[in-house]
Formats: structure tokens, sequence, C-alpha cells
């Protein structure tokens, strides 16, 4: 097995998500945050493992290998299940620290929310549908064909059914973007909501 380098930082950065994580908590959510937050620490991803709690000092947290989504030697946590969506984003965007995963009643309209108020953001979402009645397509999200090229601009995405994830070179810039989405977070459905499977990425 190939070495993973890890930072040399790596437990100022467990610290860093276990900050995050109680910012998260603090926001009011209805029966305590649900959702999961990730950085790079090197070559590796330390990953939350546990509920977003504010009152815990020390947040549950593992390190992987981003390239086989398992515990390095030495961790005792298990990766949550949304690992490999977090695995994924990035990989597809390298010059990004970290990313938040935040799954709750609200946070389903946050992405169509966006269009509430245009010219106020300039966001670009993506929003990924699953097949009906099938699985959730972030078990298959590191190798999903519907997965759509994300640009720079891109702030969010949102996988039907999931939540949503957003993500930024740290985590401050990460739940910054989540807060700018759900300070317009009102339910509004897309006018034209994608087909099941497929993926899209609409300018708002």
């Amino acid at each position: 097995m190939k070495p993973v380098h890890v930072h040399e930082d790596a437990e100022l950065h467990r610290e860093l998500l276990s900050l995050a994580c109680r910012s998260l908590d603090r926001r009011g959510r209805p029966d305590r945050a649900s959702g999961s937050v990730s950085v790079r620490s090197g070559e590796a991803v330390i990953i939350t493992t546990g509920d977003l709690n504010e009152e815990s000092l020390q947040q549950d947290a593992v390190m992987v290998d981003p390239s086989q989504g398992l515990p390095l030697l030495g961790e005792t946590d298990w990766p949550p299940p949304e690992t490999p969506a977090h695995l994924a984003l990035h990989r597809r965007l390298p010059g990004r620290g970290a990313v938040v995963h935040v799954h709750e009643p609200r946070s389903l309209a946050l992405a169509a929310a966006v269009g509430g108020a245009p010219g106020a953001i300039g966001a670009l979402v993506a929003v990924v549908s699953p097949e009906p009645r099938g699985p959730s397509p972030l078990a298959g999200l590191p190798g999903h064909p519907e997965l759509p090229e994300l640009p720079d601009e891109a702030v969010a995405l949102l996988v039907e059914g999931s939540g949503v994830f957003t993500w930024g070179r740290d985590t401050d810039e990460a739940l910054n973007r989540l807060e700018r989405i759900e300070e317009l977070g009102r339910p509004l459905l897309p006018e034209h909501p994608a087909r099941a499977g497929a993926a899209r990425v609409t300018v708002w």
C-alpha cells in the first residue's frame, strides 16, 4: 500500500473540525445538527464521525486514505457513510481544503432557495437526483457518471434527498458559503426538476 503523507499540523486540523462542528450546531437546526466536515491534512483527509455537537470540546474524527476511503493505521473510528462524497469533492476541487455536509429537512430546499434572490449571490449550484427508490447517489459518487464538472465559481452541491455540500479553502470559507445559501433558504422548488438519475448545473 502506498504511504500517505500526513501534515505535521494534523492535530490542529482536528481542532479546526471541532470548532466548525460547534459553529454548525449553534445555528439552531432542529433535533441537533446532522452531517459531517472534512479537511485535507497533507495527502490524508480528516473527517468527523459523530453528531455535530456544540457541547463536545473535541469532535470525533478519523483520518482516511483519500484513495481508499479507509482509516489510516492507528485510527479507531470508522468514517461516516458520506465519506465517498467528501473524497470525490476533494479530488474534483484540489484548491479547496474543506468540505461541509449538512442534511436535515430544510437543507433539501437550499439549492433551489438561492434562486429566490437573483443577483444576490451569483452562485452555481449542482443538483444530483437519485433513481426512484434506488440507493442514495452518495454511495457511488466517486464514479458517478452524471456528476458534472464543477467550475471554480460553484459553491454548493445538493444531493436530492440527502443534503447539501459546500466547500472552501478552509472551514471558515466552507461555512460562510453554507451560511450565504441558508440566508436565502426559503422553500422554492426548481421550475423544471431534474429527471431521475440526472445531474445538472444551474446558474442562479
